[in-house]
């Protein structure tokens, strides 16, 4: 059964349509959830989550890529699993993506909400004018939580021009922001 099957599945309300999302992706979503988490059945939960958020979302929502939706409902999932751990412990590689990120963004104190939607609309303008290549290295990287050995196994690169190009994308995504909030 193809995407455009699915959804109209879950347009009707019709529950085949759970099922056919699980045989469809449910592999998928797991090692997905896995690169976040590093517990077997939190990531089952939230690849749980996910298909329980689509059928809530689906309709209104049609997505044009259900994979890419899915996994950003997963995705979701196991940040809101790990903000609930952090009170325990905090996970290395969350904190080192946070760290990495955090170049990027001029003025951190006084990130609110509306604040936040706006460098939300600036980041995935940038994106959209970078390359392909290194759209693809910076969110495999910040979006799907691959590590640097993982990108590079991918794309054929090596280490150090993942690295590299990251570093570069990370600075120029920081002065793409310094120059619209200066042209506000």
């Amino acid at each position: 059964m193809n995407d455009t099957d699915i959804i109209n599945l879950y347009y009707e309300r019709n529950e085949d349509a759970v099922r056919e999302t699980m045989n469809s992706y449910h592999n998928r979503l797991l090692r997905f959830a896995m690169r976040f988490l590093s517990d077997s059945r939190d990531a089952e939960e939230c690849v749980n989550d996910a298909y329980v958020r689509a059928w809530n979302t689906i309709p209104p929502n049609r997505p044009e890529n259900l994979f890419a939706y899915l996994a950003a409902l997963c995705r979701n999932a196991a940040l809101d699993v790990i903000k609930k751990n952090s009170a325990q412990k905090r996970s290395v590689q969350l904190v080192e993506l946070t760290h990495e990120m955090n170049e990027c963004i001029p003025d951190q104190n006084s990130i609110s909400d509306e604040r936040s939607d706006e460098l939300k609309g600036y980041i995935n303008e940038y994106l959209s004018m970078l390359p392909k290549d290194k759209r693809a290295v910076f969110l495999g990287r910040y979006w799907y939580n691959e590590s640097v050995s993982e990108i590079a196994r991918w794309t054929g690169y090596s280490q150090s021009k993942v690295k590299t190009m990251l570093h570069r994308t990370r600075e120029g995504l920081r002065k793409f922001i310094i120059r619209k909030e200066g042209s506000l």
